[in-house]
């Protein structure tokens, strides 16, 4: 849609939510309740990849849009524009694109706040900088220095913006910004300066955020979450490495709640946990599975390389799986830690919870005999199967909104991506 005709209707995309969540939840009577098919959102002509990364609770969708194009002198570059999507009425999903700074040529989109504000980086003189777009998308200001990015979004503010890695790999650092341009530097504790790079995972309020903290060189490197509230911080018990595999942590509540599943070491015995942070800091860990040998049931978290996960949900619900010798099946843990198994289906060789909402919603993805990929609701015992359009499957599962609004990226036999939608 002409970015005219959005200008017109910009001001009911606030009013997204009610369109979003008018529907009736589906009848829990119905042992089968039909399959949602999902709805493919409209993209920019000639564009390879457009993928989806973050939903609003009003309903809207940020992502963005890749296009190679080869240059005067022969080399093949990426161009990315930022993008944001809408239910409207009368008009269905209408595509915006957002407005780039005065010398920027491209932009990626990270996340909104909950006023659907986006935030990301752009491309300024060939130098990534960090960014923020106003609620209507048609303005935007830079909040980071150069070779800078936002890595994080507060559901109304700050953002959390941190040295770019590809531009500085070797170094970094990160910090909080408000609104009214005031910063925070997340350093002066000894688990933030254990490493020489620092990158804001997610953000749960004002003050409280998850930040991963990098140190060593090649097969040595390591990054350990650290979880900051006001200043003070708790290293969580899992760590990212060459020789161990990476660790899953949960995005961070405002409580300073926060869920992380990977390998930890003790004392010089490594374990597979998965544990639950209550009470920000320091806080208690509650450990919900633990593996030290082979052959032990193993519970974890399932994060899709490139996207944050979306795992726990405001009331304490999370998605994730468990390993044992039946196979790899989804599994939900509740506010009091009591663990629900889904059995597969059939035709399943093994399935993760891989999103999660208020209410004990989960969306479950399974790997089928033939490898193809399915997707389902989980809600109160039932499953809904949610199919995606011919010749489009499953690449990526974005977020399960507590509006019933499943957000994923689809691809199809080409290799184009584009965002897709459930309403459930």
């Amino acid at each position: 849609m002409a970015l005219p005709v959005l200008r017109s209707v910009l001001p009911v995309l606030l009013s997204a939510t009610v369109i979003v969540a008018s529907g009736a939840a589906p009848a829990a009577a119905s042992p089968a309740p039909d399959p949602v098919l999902a709805t493919l959102m409209p993209v920019p002509a000639g564009q390879l990849t457009v993928t989806a990364v973050d939903a609003a609770p009003l309903g809207v969708i940020a992502g963005t849009a890749s296009v190679q194009v080869t240059n005067p002198d022969g080399t093949v570059s990426t161009v990315s524009t930022p993008q944001r999507w809408a239910r409207v009425p009368r008009l269905g999903w209408v595509r915006q694109p957002l407005a780039l700074p005065d010398g920027a040529t491209s932009g990626v989109v990270d996340g909104l706040t909950n006023a659907i504000e986006a935030a990301g980086r752009v491309t300024v003189d060939g130098v990534s900088r960090a960014v923020r777009w106003s609620a209507s998308g048609l303005s935007s200001t830079l909040i980071g220095d150069a070779a800078t990015g936002v890595t994080a979004v507060g559901p109304h503010g700050p953002w959390g913006v941190a040295t770019d890695t590809a531009q500085l790999p070797a170094s970094g650092y990160a910090e909080l910004v408000t609104r009214d341009g005031t910063r925070t530097l997340l350093a002066g504790t000894p688990e933030l300066d254990a490493g020489y790079r620092r990158t804001v995972g997610s953000i749960g309020g004002p003050a409280t955020a998850l930040v991963w903290v990098t140190d060593g060189v090649g097969m040595g490197t390591t990054a350990r979450p650290v979880l900051w509230v006001s200043g003070a911080t708790q290293r969580l018990p899992v760590v990212s490495s060459y020789f161990l595999r990476s660790a899953c942590v949960s995005p961070v509540l405002a409580d300073g709640s926060v869920v992380s599943s990977g390998y930890t070491i003790d004392g010089g015995t490594v374990a597979l946990v998965m544990v639950r942070h209550v009470g920000g800091v320091p806080g208690t860990n509650v450990e919900l599975s633990r593996a030290t040998a082979a052959g032990q049931p193993v519970a974890g978290l399932a994060c899709t390389s490139g996207f944050k996960p979306d795992n726990l949900a405001a009331d304490g619900g999370i998605a994730g799986f468990v390993t044992d010798a039946e196979g790899t099946r989804a599994a939900y843990w509740n506010a009091a830690n009591e663990r629900t198994l889904v059995p597969l289906a059939a035709g399943e060789r093994s399935a993760k919870g891989v999103a999660v909402a208020n209410g004990g919603r989960m969306v479950i993805q399974a790997e089928a005999e033939d490898g193809s990929v399915r997707l389902s609701l989980w809600h109160n015992g039932l499953l809904r199967s949610l199919t995606t359009p011919d010749g489009w499957s499953v690449s990526s599962v974005v977020e399960l909104t507590d509006h019933r609004l499943l957000v994923a990226n689809v691809r199809d036999a080409s290799g184009a991506v584009r965002p897709a939608v459930w309403e459930l």
